[in-house]
């Protein structure tokens, strides 16, 4: 709060100070006369509201009270016929398969002669109904029959009176072409060693089957290379019958729905839908799905087993139960309608679909293989299997069935893509009312559940198909179930009728109370506009005058201020000899006199500490020169002293006198490197240290110092390493650069008792860096920042170890940043330490390295 104040002025502050004494209150009051005039209107407002939602609400619980029992009821009575439906057709399908056990048992008693067989094929026969042609129609996104059927209406007689009530004429259901149709595809005839020796394949079949007699216990012999009936045959028993699966070839789809010339240019694809899936009104040139069940039972001939007779029932005779059923007032027709959801389909002991609207869902084989390929999966179960590399069979074996199945999946985009989508219900694991039939039919029962599949609540019954011949009398569900999807909407749909009826008539009756509702509350809005507007003009007379005066009173306080903060600012600017004018003896008056006085102590502050300063710099000056004298004073008597020291430790004999002078030749020697640091120094500091850059092979300059420290390495027992260019050019004072990595690689020696020293050298357009590092004692942490200052160094001066003015680091660095460089520090106690010096490259060439 005090920062947000802070940012405005004391003449803003003063207004805003006398505003809020009067218009505040002000404002309240207006407030208060507005809030109880509207409160008023509201609360009257509010109890006409109130009346009508009552009414509107009694009308809409009664209409919704009545519109839910009709709906359940319809929904129990729909249920009900349905599952009845579905109960029955399974029945009527068992039914069916136990007659073709007849069959097959009549087939065995049959002379095995070719025209007994002919015969038996031409005489079982079944009418079958079909629809005709259909095109596209005219817009391309639909399909429509090629040939319209219609018929005129009956004239039915009127009722008798006692008949009138709810007398409800249907006419004649239209149906499709009926044709008649062979039951079975083929009869055969195979010997005790798995030779056919006799068949008869229907008309109908030769391009399906062929008439040649093969060897079928081999399985590359059978239909589509998927049949392996003759080991089973082998362990019945006269009377005894086998009963296969449906066999057949794959369909396969281009794509999942729609097939019209429309979708196909939406898709950018080719519109070829006779090389497309089947799928009712999708696709009604679609190829079809031509399958088999083969049974099977012993021929016996005076109490010998002497073959086999075997029978293949057409699949379409199976799809015929299903394919026309509707779960709707409409009840048969000819053709599916996939995408209303009303239909039925049949499912195989296993869960795989062996009936269905569309047939690119039915499972076949692939007719190269004789394998089922893999059936549509979601994307997590399509994932696994792609990455086990395993065939389809062999990776289905280890999957549990109806594993953790959700709505919430999808298909795997490359599983719709391959145009092989039949329904496998173990795998089916986006659709989880797999899961609810398996549980239905497990037992052999039936039943139904409600599921929101695909945006719509769909009713979805089951039933087990009570056929147990063979194998399936193994399997409670039997030889499989139907299920039969329905819309529920469609259940209740008078119901739902009822209710918008019932809306309408509450919408209108809301709308005549909506007109008197709003009459009112038009003439109370006008009352409040006449009390705001009067309420409003008082107001802002008031809150102008007041603000009128809070400004002239404002300035009149803020004006002698604003002066005073006028002639800081100017001293702060500095101004230091401006001074502030002192008018009248009030409070403003003697802040003038106090900061008058405040700047006459700080301008004599300031000239006292400028004369200290121009002091200070001539004495570092004097200081620098005094150094730089001295030290060449020092030089010439101790250059004379090393050449003598040298002399005579050539022409001195004996030992003892020629170690005296090689003491004291070394010793002046350490004596004049301190003297070229100290003057070194002193010449940086005095401004007066030239540089004299020119081009060099930094590397080569870098060999000849490793060079030289080399023998002091290896007398410690380091090894010294080299990573470097084989040529980096660099613009610099050689004899400066060589100082700075001489003093750099000495250290590093020097403060490594034992281990390794790398140098390195790196160059990029802009840098050239060299890094130095040692595997020596370190420095630690809090010595790091001070290394670098004249005469510093890192141990205690009566403590340590090693020799040296502690000026090598500090010339280092100051002759690198006279370079337009600088160097960087970094070590941990105990570890090592490592120095990069970093210096503009300006005219660089770097090549292939070498490693030393």
């Amino acid at each position: 709060m005090n920062e947000w104040l802070a940012r405005f002025s004391l003449r803003a502050k003063l207004i805003g100070l006398f505003v809020a004494i009067k218009v505040i209150p002000l404002l309240l009051l207006a407030w208060f006369a507005w809030t109880a005039a509207r409160d008023l209107g509201q609360s009257v407002t509010d109890g006409a509201e109130s009346m009508a939602d009552a009414m509107r609400d009694t009308q809409q619980r009664t209409a919704r009270t009545a519109i839910d029992d009709s709906i359940a009821a319809l929904d129990d009575r729909s249920r009900e016929a349905i599952e009845t439906l579905t109960t029955n057709t399974a029945r009527v399908v068992a039914r069916f398969l136990y007659d073709r056990d007849k069959d097959v048992l009549r087939a065995a008693s049959l002379p095995t002669q070719s025209d007994e067989y002919r015969r038996f094929i031409t005489t079982h026969v079944r009418e079958f109904e079909g629809h005709g042609p259909y095109r596209p129609t005219a817009d391309g996104r639909a399909w429509e029959p090629s040939e319209q059927i219609t018929r005129a209406p009956t004239q039915v007689r009127a009722p008798l009176p006692d008949n009138a009530t709810n007398f409800h004429y249907r006419e004649p259901e239209i149906t499709g072409r009926m044709r008649t149709r062979p039951l079975f595809l083929e009869i055969t005839f195979i010997g005790l060693d798995g030779k056919e020796q006799l068949k008869a394949v229907a008309d109908t079949a030769t391009d399906l089957l062929t008439t040649e007699l093969r060897d079928v216990s081999r399985r590359e012999h059978t239909f589509l290379r998927a049949e392996t009936y003759w080991r089973e045959l082998q362990a019945l028993k006269p009377g005894e019958i086998h009963v296969s699966d449906v066999v057949g070839e794959q369909v396969r789809t281009d794509w999942i729905g729609p097939y019209t010339p429309e979708v196909a240019a939406r898709k950018g694809q080719a519109f070829a839908p006779e090389h497309s899936g089947y799928a009712g009104l999708e696709n009604p040139v679609g190829k079809r799905f031509r399958g088999l069940i083969r049974w099977a039972t012993p021929v016996e001939r005076d109490g010998q087993i002497i073959g086999y007779v075997t029978l293949a029932l057409d699949h379409a005779h199976l799809m015929a139960f299903t394919d026309s059923l509707r779960p709707t007032p409409e009840r048969r027709s000819t053709i599916a309608d996939p995408a209303s959801g009303n239909y039925a389909f049949m499912w195989d002991h296993l869960g795989r679909s062996i009936s269905h609207p569309r047939d690119y869902f039915i499972a076949g084989h692939d007719a190269l293989t004789g394998e089922r390929p893999a059936p549509w999966l979601d994307t997590e179960l399509y994932a696994q299997w792609e990455q086990s590399g395993l065939p389809w069979e062999a990776f289905a074996a280890d999957i549990p069935p109806y594993r953790d199945q959700r709505i919430s999946r999808e298909p795997h985009p490359e599983s719709t893509a391959t145009g092989l989508v039949a329904l496998d219900c173990r795998y089916l694991n986006f659709s989880p009312q797999c899961s609810g039939w398996n549980d239905l039919t497990a037992h052999g029962g039936s039943g139904s559940f409600v599921i929101v599949f695909s945006g719509l609540q769909k009713l979805t019954t089951a039933a087990a198909i009570p056929y147990y011949t063979g194998r399936f009398g193994n399997s409670p569900r039997g030889f499989g179930f139907i299920t039969i999807g329905a819309n529920v909407e469609d259940f209740h749909r008078a119901a739902t009728a009822s209710a918008e009826r019932i809306g309408a008539m509450t919408a209108e009756s809301d709308g005549i109370m909506a007109l008197q509702r709003d009459s009112l509350m038009s003439e109370i809005r006008t009352s409040l506009q006449r009390t705001a507007a009067g309420l409003s003009l008082s107001t802002a007379l008031m809150i102008v005058a007041v603000v009128l005066i809070a400004i002239w009173m404002a300035n009149l306080l803020s004006s002698r201020i604003t002066r005073v903060v006028a002639g800081i600012r100017r001293f702060r600017e500095g101004d230091l000899a401006h001074r502030l004018d002192v008018r009248g003896h009030d409070e403003m008056a003697q802040l003038a006199q106090s900061f008058n006085q405040m700047a006459d102590a700080v301008q004599a502050s300031f000239t006292r500490l400028d004369e200290a300063r121009k002091t200070a710099e001539q004495a570092n000056r004097m200081k620098s020169e005094f150094i730089a004298g001295m030290s060449h004073e020092l030089r010439t008597p101790l250059n004379g002293i090393i050449g003598f020291a040298d002399l005579l430790s050539i022409e001195l004999r004996d030992d003892e006198q020629r170690s005296h002078a090689e003491l004291i030749r070394d010793s002046g020697h350490q004596l004049l490197e301190r003297l070229n640091d100290v003057l070194d120094l002193a010449t940086i500091e005095a401004g007066r240290l030239e540089m004299r850059p020119e081009h060099i092979d930094f590397c080569e300059l870098l060999r000849s110092v490793i060079s030289l420290h080399a023998m002091s390495a290896a007398a410690k027992g380091l090894s010294l390493h080299a990573e470097l260019p084989q040529q980096c050019s660099i613009k610099a004072d050689p004899l400066r650069l060589r100082q700075v990595v001489n003093n750099l690689l000495s250290n590093a020696i020097k403060f490594t008792p034992s281990g390794d020293v790398w140098l390195t050298l790196e160059n990029t357009p802009d840098w050239i860096t060299l890094s130095i590092r040692d595997s020596g004692i370190g420095i630690p942490p809090g010595d790091l920042e001070s290394i670098f200052e004249p005469f510093q160094r890192t141990e205690n001066f009566l403590t340590r170890t090693q020799s040296g003015t502690g000026l090598g680091l500090s010339l280092a660095k100051k002759v690198v940043r006279l370079m337009g460089g600088r160097i960087e520090a970094s070590s941990e106690e105990g570890v090592g330490s490592c120095f990069r010096t970093i210096l503009p490259a300006r005219a660089s060439l770097n090549t292939d390295q070498e490693t030393a």
